[in-house]
């Protein structure tokens, strides 16, 4: 019998447990052998991609969770009202306290606080150049300004960014993102 002819139309016993228990298994270890190396490939990068999906989703919801944190910790240190609480019918005009310190000489004490607040506002904070960290405040609620204002006063007193806040604190409304 010639190679790819049909089998025989009724194949004796014999030739049906050597089908099964010798030809079969052969076939499944030379068919395994040749395609091991393309699932090897296929799986570590489902792997890998499912891996790196939960990186992400993890690192959001920690960013998410941190912000949670930082704002609740926020309002109990420096006493501000949580957004739920409503406004006094007419506030009481008060000077705006300079974010910028006066003296050039005098540097804050650092809070801890702020430097949480800030990173967590803007990723990276203490990485970033001036002009990357001007073009982000805009997006900052009142009290990430006022953090930043605070952090960078303590640290490297960046003209640029300090003036910037301050000129947005001047314009913007307790609370909401000023941009």
């Amino acid at each position: 019998m010639s190679e790819g002819a049909d089998p025989e139309p009724d194949p004796s016993p014999v030739r049906r447990a050597l089908d099964l228990f010798v030809f079969a298994p052969v076939g499944v270890a030379l068919t395994v052998a040749e395609d091991l190396p393309a699932l090897i490939v296929k799986g570590r990068r489902r792997f890998e991609n499912d891996v790196r999906n939960a990186r992400l989703v993890g690192k959001f919801v920690v960013t998410h969770g941190q912000r949670d944190v930082v704002g609740r910790v926020s309002r109990l240190l420096y006493g501000d009202a949580p957004a739920a609480t409503p406004e006094p019918a007419a506030p009481t005009p008060t000077a705006p306290t300079p974010a910028v310190p006066v003296s050039g000489s005098a540097k804050p004490t650092a809070d801890p606080a702020d430097a949480v607040t800030v990173d967590a506002a803007l990723a990276g904070y203490d990485t970033l150049s001036a002009s990357q960290v001007v073009r982000r405040l805009e997006s900052l609620g009142h009290d990430e300004l006022r953090a930043v204002c605070r952090h960078e006063a303590s640290h490297r007193n960046r003209r640029t960014i300090l003036n910037r806040a301050q000129q947005l604190l001047e314009g913007a409304e307790p609370d909401r993102p000023v941009g």
